[in-house]
């Protein structure tokens, strides 16, 4: 629609919408001229109807993609949908009129959705849905969220898609990695700085307002595994992401990850035993290692140069995630969310926590087969765990869930700053694709090709709270609002005992 050069309209209109004479209407796309502006509002749902020998009725329905004033208002209105689908332009000077809820819904194929769930509010305050079988796996998996870091609220946005899933879908479990300070760490608790008019969307929205009504926290205070899941999922393989090995040192790494797991196979935790030797911890793991003769089958085939080179690594890594395996270690994913806290780790020890839950992840896809319930991971910075250069063990892993992931009921909701530096197979193979405000240039990216002409210069003007959501099932990318968290998202949003509550934020409204 953008490519269309829309002049002055030609029809005097007494009163309401027409369809314009010029510029020339076709199937697809034509203008409307109304005598109010506040008729025509960028997205809005329009509709007309003409008669056509031979077929009866048709009716159009469509979406105001741009406005403008010539000697009238006028709209650019793009086709979204027709019925009878007989693709014929409207005629000029047939009335025109702004389409119902009922009528929206249908054209946006909301009607057809037999297991739909809440993505935010379009603009004329009613829902907009997305269809649960392109998350599920069953027609398409996983969700990609776009945009600068503070300003396109990724993180809130994804949480407000979990808190609708949930209530839709209650079985489903989440994990998400809290990066951020405190951010996700009271995710149990109502937010006492809710805004009144975010209270009513939720209630527009169909959803309750209020907290997630399961939450468990790890990695607070006590480890994530012990060193017999570190040996039995041979979780070593993560503390090497940050290089690209040779294919001398990735034979060495998978050979002292072999013999891990085959010691965990002759004991139950949670230590190991290594040549009758009781190992509990990682930094005894360590010096096991280092202590070895220089001919042993721990080593076997590689040479003294591979073996100090790994060895320096190991205990490099060995440092930065000690603390995380340990005897008492507990990591699971059985409440409805799990946050896992990783904000005070080095970038490596949070590769580590990663890779090594989606391990955990695929264990129990393998233990329980069809029993295991779909499970969303939330992950932000996407393009450190898989970029578009370079490689690793958890860039293979979530390529694998990108690409296998719909099959085994795991779902990544993964989010970035710029889409163009992420993989483009994992991006590539999000069915819902969500964009808050963009950097120009990031915009002009072929990573958002989706978005016409007009939606990527508005995505460099995006407010919070305002997302641009694509999806297989609706025929264009809708732009939806969606409400001010109900769960506190920091340690000041906490109802404090003998507080009667924080007045609310209500809004940024412009000088007089």
């Amino acid at each position: 629609m953008e490519d269309r050069q829309a002049g002055d309209p030609s029809v005097v209109v007494q009163g309401g919408m027409v369809v314009a004479e010029e510029p020339e209407a076709s199937a697809l796309d034509f203008v409307v001229v109304a005598d109010l502006p506040e008729e025509l509002p960028l997205d809005r749902i329009v509709t007309c109807e003409r008669e056509m020998a031979g077929v009866g009725k048709i009716r159009f329905w469509g979406m105001v993609e741009a406005a403008g004033y010539g000697e009238l208002y006028y709209g650019l209105v793009r086709v979204i949908r027709i019925y009878p689908e007989v693709f014929v332009p409207p005629i000029p000077g047939i009335a025109v009129s702004t389409a119902n809820a009922e009528n929206v819904a249908w054209a946006l194929r909301f009607t057809t959705m037999k297991q739909k769930f809440v993505i935010g509010q379009l603009t004329d305050e009613q829902p907009a849905y997305a269809n649960f079988d392109f998350v599920s796996g069953t027609k398409g998996a996983h969700v990609n969220i776009a945009g600068i870091s503070g300003v396109a609220t990724k993180t809130s946005y994804a949480l407000f898609l979990l808190y609708s899933l949930f209530a839709a879908q209650p079985q489903l479990r989440s994990i998400i990695f809290n990066v951020k300070g405190d951010d996700l760490l009271y995710l149990d608790k109502p937010n006492c700085k809710m805004p009144t008019k975010d209270r009513e969307m939720y209630t527009k929205l169909g959803l309750p307002c209020g907290p997630f009504a399961e939450v468990a926290y790890f990695g607070l205070k006590t480890g994530l595994w012990t060193l017999w899941q570190f040996a039995e999922r041979e979780l070593i393989r993560y503390l090497f992401e940050d290089t690209e090995e040779s294919g001398v040192m990735q034979g060495a790494i998978d050979r002292l990850a072999e013999r891990l797991r085959e010691a965990a196979g002759e004991c139950e935790g949670p230590g190991v035993i290594l040549e009758g030797e009781a190992v509990e911890d990682l930094a005894a793991l360590v010096k096991f290692l280092d202590k070895l003769p220089e001919k042993n089958a721990w080593f076997e085939g590689s040479t003294l140069g591979t073996r100090k080179a790994l060895m320096r690594r190991l205990k490099a890594g060995a440092r930065q995630v000690s603390a995380l395996i340990t005897a008492d270690g507990r990591f699971d994913y059985e409440a409805q969310l799990s946050v896992v806290d990783i904000h005070a780790l080095s970038d490596r020890a949070r590769a580590f926590v990663v890779g090594a839950v989606m391990r955990s992840v695929y264990e129990g896809r393998e233990k329980l087969g069809g029993a295991h319930p779909t499970t969303l991971v939330i992950l932000d910075e996407l393009n450190k765990y898989a970029p578009k250069r370079g490689g690793g063990p958890i860039k293979e892993m979530l390529l694998d869930v990108a690409e296998r992931g719909r099959s085994l009921g795991i779902v990544l909701i993964g989010a970035e700053q710029t889409a163009s530096q992420v993989e483009e197979r994992v991006v590539g193979n999000a069915a819902l694709r969500v964009v808050g405000r963009l950097e120009t240039a990031e915009s002009e990216q072929p990573s958002y090709g989706w978005l016409s002409g007009t939606l990527r210069r508005r995505s460099t003007l995006l407010l919070p709270g305002t997302m641009v959501v694509a999806q297989p099932e609706v025929p264009v990318p809708l732009v939806v609002r969606f409400p001010f968290p109900a769960w506190a998202t920091r340690q000041s949003e906490v109802l404090a005992k003998g507080m009667s509550g924080a007045p609310p934020f209500e809004g940024d409204a412009p000088p007089e």
